[in-house]
């Protein structure tokens, strides 16, 4: 299927994602404050994703659970929010979408796709992540010392932007995110 010239158009970069896209964040939360899936349901929701089927928790059953997974429809893109606990606070958080190719046919264009993903990211309080078509994020905070490696391994990062300019030539600061505060860096 070709995608039509006035939809490829609003879209100025592509990521060569195969089987999803992946925005994966990771975030440390306080067990004192709102569940990191809520409030990034809250956000998505209020960006006009819509429900889709029920939502999926596993946990104790008191506390925040340890998965918390919700499918949603978005400018008619499929989408679900996921976010998993790991050891002390520290929290997984992943906005997926299908392949790139598939994300860019969508109604709405590029630059709403990274308001959306600023939102998940800021919701759920990310220090940092990357794009991924579905390989792990390193949990440490990236340093300028780290980034080349993890640029290696992944089509992009979400950094602080006191740390983006640590990539150099390995990397270019496609875009800011000033809701989360995060640089998105492309390899």
């Amino acid at each position: 299927m070709s995608v039509p010239a006035a939809v490829r158009a609003r879209w100025r970069v592509h990521l060569p994602t195969a089987l999803e896209t992946r925005v994966r964040a990771i975030g440390v939360a306080d067990p004192r404050d709102p569940w990191p899936s809520a409030r990034a349901l809250d956000a998505l929701l209020a960006a006009g994703a819509v429900r889709e089927g029920p939502p999926r928790a596993v946990g104790a059953g008191a506390g925040p659970p340890l998965i918390a997974s919700q499918r949603l429809c978005w400018a008619g893109v499929e989408l679900e929010v996921e976010c998993v606990a790991m050891a002390e606070g520290v929290m997984e958080s992943n906005l997926v979408a299908p392949s790139w190719d598939e994300l860019t046919r969508s109604a709405a264009g590029e630059d709403a796709w990274w308001e959306l993903a600023d939102a998940f990211l800021a919701a759920v309080d990310a220090r940092h992540g990357a794009l991924v078509d579905g390989e792990a994020v390193e949990v440490e905070e990236p340093t300028p010392s780290t980034l080349r490696a993890r640029l290696r391994r992944h089509l992009g990062l979400l950094v602080p932007e006191s740390v983006a300019g640590g990539a150099g030539a390995a990397a270019d600061a496609y875009r800011w995110l000033p809701r989360s505060g995060l640089v998105v860096l492309l390899r």
